[in-house]
């Protein structure tokens, strides 16, 4: 099972800009520029880097209240009875990345304003956290870089700035890339259990480089991630993730051929996004084998084998919302067949959904099924 919960409220922090806030841009940006390389056309005398604040606000507490009310298990890491969260950014450009790079994220420990600038205004906006402040310039509440209780390296130009957040075996989080695309799906589990708990006050995650590489001479390039602000549906999520599935055949056998054709056999054109929905999964034989019965075979129940699973994307962009997980996209099975739930509440109303399904029947037996099985969720 699946719940997605947005984010409210980010900005990105320049070290080239130390004054400037992009609270409302449509885009955060991770950045590593190099000395010497070029930046608008102009080479570069020092380093800079970039840094991004991400803020769920209530969404966390929404998790929590979920948690107690039995909605969602417990926070943890053990995926039979309890729940794993992910931290989801889309990338919407990159350039100059290197192959194999590492991207950390930490809980940030002090408070912040979101401000209302954007990268390009002209003269550029100070009313919102920057590299410099947690506020704007006016009250000048500098990031606390001395507290013991965070961690603020300062980077290759020793610009002191660029927020503050806890470290430790359990703050940090991290998501390793080698040739391939820079979305995020990082695991940040261990950091929500510390906010649902309040063992820490939750000001969102900081989203950066490690030490090494944000002080290094490297060319580490430009990730741009859509923010709170696009106009798109990649807005930062995070995925909570647990294993609802049970699974007892009873009396249905489990279909024994590849050769079968699958369908959803309460599948209605829309949903209020306040239902919990059962979707019920039938399957059948393209050609039975023939045999005397006193009865249709297509009245037998065959059920889907306990290696299945399913997918639910955006329609109309293909975007993947709940992806293929091994424990929490299984497709469970009963007495009266094959299914599996969805709580609609997390997903974004008057959008159009379609379900794709993977079954497996053996190791060499994988199939995918794309069959138009399309849905609504509306307000």
């Amino acid at each position: 099972m699946y719940h997605l919960y947005f984010a409210e409220r980010d900005t990105t922090l320049y070290e080239r800009y130390p004054n400037r806030n992009t609270g409302i841009d449509s885009i955060i940006e991770l950045t590593k520029i190099a000395s010497g390389s070029k930046l608008e056309k102009v080479v570069q005398d020092n380093t800079h880097n970039t840094r991004i604040l991400i803020d769920f606000g209530a969404q966390i507490t929404n998790i929590r209240t979920a948690i107690n009310t039995g909605l969602i298990p417990p926070i943890g890491s053990s995926a039979n009875n309890s729940a794993s969260v992910y931290l989801n950014l889309r990338a919407a450009n990159a350039n100059d990345l290197p192959t194999d790079y590492t991207i950390y994220a930490f809980p940030v420990s002090q408070s912040w304003t979101n401000g209302n600038g954007n990268y390009n205004d002209v003269p550029e906006i100070r009313n919102g956290a920057s590299w410099y402040y947690r506020d704007n310039e006016d009250q000048a509440t500098r990031w606390n870089t001395g507290s013991a209780h965070s961690k603020n390296d300062t980077s290759a130009t020793e610009l002191l700035g660029g927020g503050t957040w806890i470290t430790g075996s359990t703050y940090e989080a991290s998501q390793s890339f080698s040739y391939e695309q820079p979305d995020v799906r990082m695991d940040v589990t261990d950091i929500v259990k510390r906010w649902i708990a309040q063992d820490i006050p939750n000001h969102g995650f900081i989203i950066k480089r490690s030490k090494a590489d944000e002080r290094s001479g490297d060319i580490l390039g430009s990730i741009k991630f859509y923010g709170v602000d696009t106009n798109t549906i990649y807005v930062p999520r995070l995925e909570v993730a647990w294993n609802d599935t049970s699974y007892t055949t009873g009396s249905n056998s489990v279909i024994n051929t590849s050769n079968y054709t699958v369908y959803i056999s309460n599948l209605h054109e829309s949903y209020r996004e306040t239902e919990r929905v059962r979707f019920d999964v039938g399957i059948r034989p393209m050609y039975p084998n023939r045999a005397y019965a006193t009865s249709s075979y297509y009245f037998t129940q065959n059920v889907l084998p306990s290696a299945s699973y399913y997918s639910i994307k955006d329609a109309v962009t293909n975007e993947t919302i709940i992806p293929y997980d091994d424990n929490a996209t299984k497709i469970s099975c009963d007495s009266n067949g094959s299914f599996f739930n969805l709580r609609l509440n997390t997903f974004m109303p008057e959008r159009f959904y379609k379900i794709e399904l993977k079954i497996q029947r053996t190791a060499n037996d994988i199939q995918i099924h794309d069959n138009g099985f399309y849905f609504k969720v509306v307000r």
